[in-house]
């Protein structure tokens, strides 16, 4: 098994890339369009890295590879994910602690912690599911179109 440091790496920063971008966007258009580009950007670095995975390696990923790039991608997305809420919460909040305090009140309360883990995971569940799938039988489809001989 290959090191899969480098894709985690590709991985993390197209996806913040591709975020950014996407933040932009979703500033630009209305609401019910914008929601849509959550899963955007790790759908594009998913689909990039894994070229990348084939290109280099001339193979599709092992099970015990296409296991870890797919629990690790699910990892690095929600973890700056997280971190950007946890960021933003506080960047807003240095002038107005008032920010800082209603997010510790809403995180007090569970019908809101409740809703935001069921639409986390509404998202979450599929990300992953079609990380593990196209990481599959899907890139070994690949594999074979790119390098058939």
């Amino acid at each position: 098994m290959v090191s899969l440091n480098k894709y985690f790496f590709w991985f993390f920063l197209l996806c913040l890339v591709f975020t950014m971008i996407a933040g932009v966007l979703a500033a630009i258009l209305p609401n019910e369009i914008a929601g849509g580009l959550t899963a955007i950007p790790y759908l594009l670095a998913m689909i990039i890295v894994l070229h990348r995975f084939l290109k280099q390696q001339r193979r599709a990923p092992t099970d015990k590879e296409r296991r870890s790039l797919t629990l690790g991608f699910t990892l690095i997305f929600w973890s700056y994910n997280l971190l950007g809420v946890f960021a933003g919460v506080w960047f807003f909040s240095r002038n107005d602690p008032e920010i800082w305090q209603t997010f510790l009140a809403y995180m007090q309360n569970i019908r809101f912690l409740s809703t935001m883990t069921i639409m986390l995971l509404m998202l979450a569940i599929p990300l992953y599911l079609i990380t593990h799938w196209f990481y599959g039988k899907q890139a070994k489809r690949m594999a074979a179109k790119m390098f058939a001989e």
